[in-house]
Order: structure tokens, then sequence, then C-alpha cells
């Protein structure tokens, strides 16, 4: 009972220890809930942090130092409230913002730029019609705020860049390259996309386990994108963006075959690595490559009769809504896995990098439902029910990408996610990658202040 009791006391401290309040502001959000935004912002050169936070009048700016002390306040009347969405934002040369305020499906934009120095505010509306496209998603590069559609019936993405006032709209030309399905049977861009959608990778951040299941990945670098196809379970395609020449270039990095030809596979991009992931009822094949030279730096093949000698945790089955179930043979988890989506994700921590290997989707369970027929007797109905599952393993690699037998501190996300459990007046959080942690921004509806509060990665910063 006494170690019971010990153990409770250690968690309660470490989470204590993995998290700082490191600001706090009073702020009164009027009603009307809907109308109520935070974001919490940061500038990529100067490095100072904002906070913009809105209610149905007013719209209140924050801006923070580098080291996070407050430097300033602002307040600005909210622009039409038909906008109810902030899609996202930009920063002039002079370091002033822009926010763009938009209705639901972004068809609709006023982006707004703000005079912090001379307390004014510059609205420029914008139509946006997106014939025949489709948008992806929306994100902040360098700055910038873009708009990122998919091209229907064309072999065409649509780049919308926003900044200084200025709209501008590039087409990004795939039509020259060449696609091939895991048959060797030509295909074409907008047939992979239909099947297998666009999903936005977190490239600083934790992303979990279903992002890395997706076959089709988009990742935000440092002036470019990265798009990656794992549609043939032959070779991973990729395509470099050059951000500022909107230049595209293909690479190919072929999958290390299995003896059993029909498999599942997947890759993950991350600090100018590909690892690449291939499993079948019989065995797995796990690579690490170079980006730029494609030469293999890892390569792991493990048979059912084998035990994954480079896993850090159990091989864990979790059913939705339950707690995860150990499967004791790899075996075991092959022949699970091989009913789902495979993927995997990486993840630097302050210490070392943590992979997820595994699959996700549904399984289908038939249950026996007793019912009471016209005779007054029971039958047995057969009932099949699909169940959200995972199957999965971790990793840990030292920044050699050499196993390290040790066991996962827990995450910063995994803090956040147990904060905002345990306490009800967190409302409208927002949450940054910051440096070399994260930062929650919320607002606290019981103090009615603005709260930052800083989680790190497990406990060592020494990585």
């Amino acid at each position: 009972m006494k170690r019971i009791f010990l153990f409770f006391i250690l968690i309660q401290s470490q989470f204590l220890l993995s998290q700082t309040v490191l600001a706090a502001f009073p702020l009164e959000l009027k009603k009307s809930k809907e109308y109520r935004h935070i974001i919490n912002a940061a500038n990529t050169i100067t490095h100072n942090m904002f906070v913009f936070a809105s209610d149905k009048e007013t719209l209140t700016i924050l801006k923070y130092n580098s080291s996070l002390f407050l430097n300033s306040q602002y307040s600005f009347p909210r622009p039409d409230t038909s906008l109810t969405t902030i899609a996202g934002y930009s920063f002039n040369s002079d370091g002033n913002p822009a926010l763009y305020w938009s209705n639901a499906d972004l068809t609709k934009i006023t982006a707004v730029q703000y005079d912090l120095n001379a307390k004014t505010s510059y609205p420029i509306n914008y139509e946006q019609q997106f014939f025949n496209q489709t948008v992806i998603t929306q994100f902040q590069e360098n700055n910038t705020f873009y708009i990122l559609a998919q091209k229907q019936f064309e072999e065409k993405l649509i780049l919308y860049i926003f900044k200084d006032g200025k709209k501008e709209e590039k087409t990004l030309d795939f039509s020259s390259f060449k696609f091939k399905n895991s048959k060797n049977q030509a295909i074409n861009f907008t047939q992979i996309l239909e099947a297998c959608p666009i999903e936005k990778i977190e490239t600083n951040q934790f992303n979990p386990l279903f992002k890395g299941t997706q076959k089709t990945k988009f990742y935000v670098l440092k002036n470019r994108l990265l798009l990656t196809f794992d549609h043939n379970d032959n070779e991973t395609q990729a395509f470099d963006i050059d951000l500022s020449t909107l230049e595209i270039q293909e690479k190919n990095f072929p999958k290390t075959s299995t003896k059993n030809y029909v498999s599942l596979s997947n890759s993950y991009y991350h600090e100018s690595k590909i690892y690449q992931f291939k499993v079948n009822a019989e065995e797995l094949v796990f690579e690490i490559k170079d980006y730029n030279t494609a030469a293999i730096i890892k390569n792991i093949l493990v048979s059912k009769t084998d035990t994954i000698s480079f896993k850090s945790s159990p091989l864990w089955q979790q059913f939705e809504g339950q707690r995860p179930k150990e499967l004791k043979t790899t075996a075991k988890f092959l022949s699970q896995l091989v009913y789902l989506e495979a993927g995997l994700t990486v993840y630097k921590t302050s210490n070392s990098i943590l992979i997820t290997l595994g699959g996700t989707g549904n399984i289908q369970f038939a249950n026996f439902i007793n019912t009471l027929s016209d005779f007054n007797s029971f039958d047995n109905n057969l009932q099949y029910q699909n169940i959200p599952t995972t199957v999965y393993f971790e990793s840990i690699f030292d920044k050699k990408l050499d196993h390290i037998k040790k066991d996962q501190e827990p995450l910063a996300v995994d803090f956040i996610s147990r904060f905002e459990l345990e306490h009800s007046e967190v409302t409208l959080p927002s949450i940054i990658r910051y440096k070399n942690y994260y930062i929650l921004g919320y607002y606290d509806s019981s103090a009615k202040q603005y709260i930052m509060r800083k989680f790190i990665d497990g406990f060592d910063r020494s990585f």
C-alpha cells in the first residue's frame, strides 16, 4: 500500500515539474462564446510572441518579447461578425501582424493589417471562389499565410499566398510527373488524391499514429514544402517544392521487398531522413534513409518468429474506449496489424527520438445477440460491429539513430491533455511549439485571465 501511495506522489510531482506558468494577463471576454478566439503566434524572425484574443466586439493583442515578458498591449475593434474564424496570420517586415478573418469555408476573407506603433488597422477584403477546387489546408511559414487547394479534374495544386496586404495565386503543376501503383500500372495525380487525401503533418510537434498511417503526407519545412506518396508499396515518391521559386523536384525511395509480395507499407519524413515501414503477416521491414542521398542508414528485418529487438515498449493492441492489452508475440502483432492501415511517426524529444510503428483502423467483430422469436423462443442472431483499433509499439533511438534501451518519459502532449482534463476552467486552448518546449495559452473562464503555461517533454533538457 505504501508503494502504491508513493507511486501516485511521484506521478503528481512529475506532472507539476513538467509545466510552469509563464504569464497571466487580466482579460474578460464578453458573452456570445461562438465569437471568442485565442491564437498564440510567434514571429519567426524576431521571435516575439503574440496573443490574439477576440470576443464579439474587441480584439486584444498582447506582444511578448523572446523571453516572454509582456512588452505592450493593444485593443482594436473586431471586424464583421459574419467572419467567424481567424484562419491564420502573418507578419510584415516591420514586425506588425496581420490576421485573416474568414467564414467557415474561406470564401470570404478580410485581411486586417495592424500597425501597432500607430495603433491603427487596415482591412482588405478578398472573395475566394475556389472554382473547381477543394481546400486542403492552411498554414504559416516564414511569417506568411498560405492556403493550399486541389484543382479538380487537373493534375494541379493551387497555392494562395498572403502577405503585406497582397494575395498571390500560384499553380503547382504535377502533370509532367509519372505515377504508378503497386502493380506497376500507370495512374494519375488526381486518382491518388481521391483514394489517399493529403494529410498535413506538424513537423515540429508530436503527431498521433493515425496521421502517420495516411498514404499522402504534406510537410511544411523551412522555405519549402514536401509532399510524399506511399500509394505504391514498392517505393516512396517525394516532391520537394521550393517556396521561393515554386520549383518541384521529384525523389524516389525504393522499399525493400518482403518474402510475401503482398505487404502494407508507409513512410515518414523527419529531419532530412525518410523512415520506411513495410509489413505483412510473415515479416516486418524497417529502414532509415538519408533524404538527400537515399543512402541506407539502417535496415532491420524481423520475421514473425523473431523478437522485435528494437522495440522499447510492449506490443500493444487498443480498442477504442478501452485500456491497451499486450500482444505476447511478434506473430500475433503482425496478424492483427495486417487488417489495419500501417504507418509510423517520428518525434524528437529533448534527449531521444521516439518512433511509433503500427496501424490504425476498424476491426470487425461478430457478436451473438439473443432475440425473442415469434414462437416465444430465443434465436441467436449474428451481429457484426466495427471497432476502431490501434496496434503499435514504440522504439527509442539516440541522435545517432542507434536504438537505446530506456523507458520513454512522458511527453508534453500527455501533460497538456491531463491538465486540460483536470481543469474545467481552461477554455479556448491554443498550443504552440516555441523553442524547445510547448506553450499552452488559454482563457481562464473562472479567474477571467489569459494564461500561458510551459510544458516540456520529460525532465531532461540536455539533448
